[in-house]
């Protein structure tokens, strides 16, 4: 089919300073790179890399510095000066446990910006598919319209001539005029969608989409193999299985955070000279070496226990709720391209070209006055409703393998 000409250009030479013709291979690369709503997406990864690197962290030791002035300067019992040094050893695996919820946090992160990446990919891919299925429809309806014209100057020539009357000369200048409005609605509607084209590209500015068809590939997998691989594949069934993950961490964080720690106390003294006439006492160094044991009561208390082995239970329910939904979205995906294909192979290049044909006999019968004006126009609707059932065909064969590979995790 010829590509989209002069109709189409002139309503784009606004933008023909920048104007940028992208094929469906540069679009889908363009969006994975320049979207800036995946980019700002990205980031959560080094957000989490931050705090698991953050949950590495040891507990701090606490020094501690005391004066004591002992009335030393009117009864001369002297003064001192206390040095201390106390860490909490963490006996229970407190720091373990927390590197292991931040790092089971951090694949949660990773898996969900893939799940991002995919749902991106199938919304820019409805994108693409509505802006391929107006600019094939603004490429017949353009067609048409340039014929429809050609035949309302020659009715107008033989309404002088006294070949045909004035009502199908005026009925031929109205259709043409109501399909050129027909053509602009839908011209407006394709530069929108390119637009929206351009917004998930990142600003890249996009005025023409250059491929002729939807990118098609065949299916070489069996349903059963398309589901297995959709439940190996898939970034949102992998975040359900690390949100177990997860919880299960979680669970061995507050059971060792309400452990007993054991905190070591290390200090050192020193004494003035005392020189109180009733008890004098020579100046001296002291040291102190201590162990302190908190008395946890509060671990009495299994609430937070209890919720966190209740968070498992549950985490294990929704992955296998998950699991299941994967595998019937994937089933789903699969039947529905099988139809989908099934559908299009209706519309195959014999059936399309038979339809032009009989538009282009209609045309040539009634320039001779063999046919009617309403054959003519009858023909031509029959030839753009069945541009527009191909059109549709190919959009939907194309939409729904592109929710197969969704469904599929991008694994096929």
């Amino acid at each position: 089919m010829k590509k989209i000409s002069s109709a189409l250009l002139l309503f784009l030479l606004p933008f023909a300073a920048v104007a940028q013709t992208m094929t469906y291979d540069v679009f889908m690369n363009t969006v994975a790179e320049k979207n800036t709503g995946y980019l700002a997406e990205k980031y959560s990864i080094d957000i989490a890399a931050a705090n698991l690197q953050a949950a590495r962290v040891f507990n701090d030791p606490e020094l501690s510095v005391e004066y004591a002035n002992n009335q030393d300067w009117n009864l001369q019992m002297g003064q001192s000066v206390d040095v201390g040094l106390n860490y909490d050893l963490d006996l229970a695996g407190v720091r373990k446990a927390r590197i292991a919820v931040a790092r089971s946090e951090s694949e949660i992160t990773e898996a969900s910006v893939a799940a991002c990446l995919a749902n991106l990919k199938f919304e820019a891919s409805q994108a693409w598919a509505e802006a391929w299925r107006l600019r094939r429809t603004c490429e017949v309806l353009e067609a048409s319209v340039r014929d429809m014209w050609q035949i309302a100057r020659s009715d107008s020539l033989r309404l002088t001539v006294g070949d045909i009357g004035r009502a199908d000369a005026t009925q031929s200048r109205l259709e043409a005029q109501a399909l050129s409005g027909e053509l602009r609605t839908m011209l407006s509607e394709y530069s929108n969608a390119l637009r929206n084209l351009s917004f998930l590209c990142g600003g890249e500015p996009v005025t023409e989409i250059a491929d002729d068809f939807l990118p098609s590939r065949e299916m070489p997998f069996t349903e059963e193999a398309v589901c297995d691989m959709a439940e190996a594949n898939r970034a949102d069934l992998k975040s359900a299985e690390l949100s177990r993950t997860l919880s299960e961490n979680n669970l061995r964080l507050v059971k060792a955070s309400r452990a007993f720690d054991l905190g070591l106390n290390l200090g050192w003294s020193y004494n003035t000279l005392v020189r109180n006439e009733i008890a004098p006492a020579p100046k001296f160094n002291g040291l102190v070496v201590g162990v302190s044991i908190p008395l946890k009561f509060s671990s009495m208390n299994k609430g937070e226990v209890q919720a966190a082995r209740a968070e498992v239970l549950q985490s294990q329910k929704y992955y296998e709720s998950a699991s299941g939904q994967v595998r019937l979205e994937a089933s789903s995906a699969y039947n529905s391209l099988m139809a989908a294909c099934e559908v299009l192979r209706q519309y195959d290049e014999t059936m399309m070209a038979e339809a032009e044909s009989i538009v282009e006999s209609r045309r040539t019968g009634y320039l001779k006055g063999e046919s009617s004006l309403v054959e003519l126009l009858s023909a031509q609707q029959t030839y753009r409703d069945i541009m527009q059932a191909w059109i549709d065909a190919s959009c939907f064969r194309y939409l729904c393998q592109a929710q197969l590979e969704q469904a599929m995790g991008s694994a096929w």
